[in-house]
C-alpha cells in the first residue's frame, strides 16, 4: 500500500494560476490542510486504518452498522420514478441501438475524449446536440465504469442535480429497453467548469508534497501499477466495490467504508484518483460516501518525472 504523503504542499502559487490553493480548494480543501509538524511519514498500513477509523469516530466494531451514504441522491436505482428527468445513456452507440431505457439519449463517454482525455468544449458541443441545459434533471447509466466517467465529466462541468444509475443497465431484469431515439431540439448547454475535478501536472506536483492528498491508483491490473505508477499512490481495485460484479451495483454504504477505511482512505483528505474510466467509478463511489475526490484522467502522467516502477 502506497504511503500517505510526508510534507505539506503551499497554496497556488505566481506562475501557477490554475494550481489549486490546497489550503482552500473548492471550498472544500481549507480544514483539511495539515501542518508539517503533524506529519507522520513513518505511518504503517495499519496506522493509516486507525486514522482513518478514528477520523469518523468509528472502530471495527460499529464501523458496518453505522455507515450510510452521505449523499444518497447521487445514486437511483431501476425502481425509482425516473419521469421528468433526462436520460443519458453512456454506452456505445451500437449498445444504445441494440436497447437503451425510454426516452434516453446516446452520449458515448468516449465521444467526450477525443484525444484521450475530457475536452470540455467537446462535452458541451454533445450536450447542445443532444438537448441538454445545465438546468436538466440528469440521470447517467450504462455498464458500469462508462456511466462513472460520464457521471465525473458532468460533474466537472458544474452540473448540479446529477445521478447515477446503480447497475449495468443490461443486467437489470425489471428495465424495459426500446430501439426508438428521441430526436431534441438543441440546447445552449453552459458550463461552469469546476477546476479542482480534473488533475493537471502542475495540480499533480503540488499534490506531491501535500500531507493532504491521497493519490490511488485504480487500473485493474495490479502489474500496470508494478510496471508503471504515480509517486506515492496506493492501489485499490474497483472490482471490490460491487456487490454483483456481472450486474455492477454498487456495495452498501457499511461495506465501502470498510473497504475505504481497510485500504487507509481518510475522509480528512482528499483522493486525487487514476486509471480511468475505472477511477471514475472508485470516485463515484468515495462520493455517494462524502469524500473530497478529484480525477486525473489519461495517461498523461507516465510521461512525467512523478512516475515511477517496481520493475529495474
Amino acid at each position: 500500500m502506497g504511503a500517505i504523503l510526508a510534507s505539506t504542499a503551499s497554496a497556488s502559487t505566481p506562475g501557477c494560476p490554475d494550481c489549486p490553493d490546497w489550503i482552500n480548494f473548492n471550498d472544500w480543501w481549507d480544514k483539511y490542510h495539515t501542518d508539517s509538524s503533524e506529519a507522520d511519514s513513518g505511518s504503517s498500513p495499519s496506522d493509516i486504518r486507525e486514522q482513518a477509523l478514528k477520523s469518523r469516530g468509528l472502530d471495527d466494531e460499529n464501523l458496518t452498522a453505522n455507515a450510510e451514504y452521505a449523499a444518497p441522491e447521487l445514486l437511483v436505482s431501476s425502481r425509482d420514478d425516473l419521469k421528468g428527468r433526462v436520460l443519458l445513456d453512456a454506452r456505445s452507440p451500437s449498445d444504445y441501438e441494440n436497447g437503451h431505457l425510454p426516452g434516453a439519449r446516446n452520449l458515448y463517454w468516449k465521444s467526450v475524449k477525443p484525444k484521450g482525455t475530457l475536452d470540455p468544449e467537446v462535452a458541451v458541443e454533445e450536450l447542445c446536440r443532444l438537448g441538454v441545459n445545465e438546468t436538466d434533471s440528469i440521470v447517467v447509466y450504462g455498464n458500469g465504469d462508462d456511466s462513472a466517467y460520464l457521471f465525473w465529466a458532468l460533474e466537472y462541468l458544474g452540473q448540479n442535480d446529477l445521478a447515477r444509475l446503480d447497475g449495468n443497465v443490461e443486467a437489470i431484469s425489471d428495465l424495459e429497453l426500446v430501439q426508438n431515439a428521441p430526436e431534441p431540439e438543441k440546447s445552449n448547454y453552459t458550463s461552469v467548469v469546476r477546476q479542482g475535478l480534473l488533475v493537471n501536472e502542475s495540480m499533480l506536483e503540488q499534490a506531491q508534497g501535500s500531507l493532504g492528498v491521497q493519490i490511488v491508483d485504480t487500473r485493474s491490473s495490479f502489474s500496470d501499477y508494478a510496471v508503471s505508477r504515480v509517486s506515492n499512490s496506493m492501489h485499490v481495485k474497483t472490482a471490490d466495490l460491487y456487490s454483483d460484479p456481472e450486474a455492477r451495483t454498487l456495495k452498501d454504504a457499511g461495506e465501502l467504508e470498510k473497504i475505504f477505511s481497510g485500504r487507509g482512505l481518510d475522509e480528512e483528505k482528499v483522493q486525487m484518483v487514476y486509471g480511468t474510466p475505472e477511477a471514475c467509478t472508485l470516485y463515484f463511489a468515495l462520493r455517494t460516501m462524502g469524500y473530497k475526490v478529484t480525477v486525473l484522467d489519461g495517461n498523461w502522467w507516465q510521461k512525467t518525472n512523478y512516475a515511477v516502477s517496481s520493475i529495474s
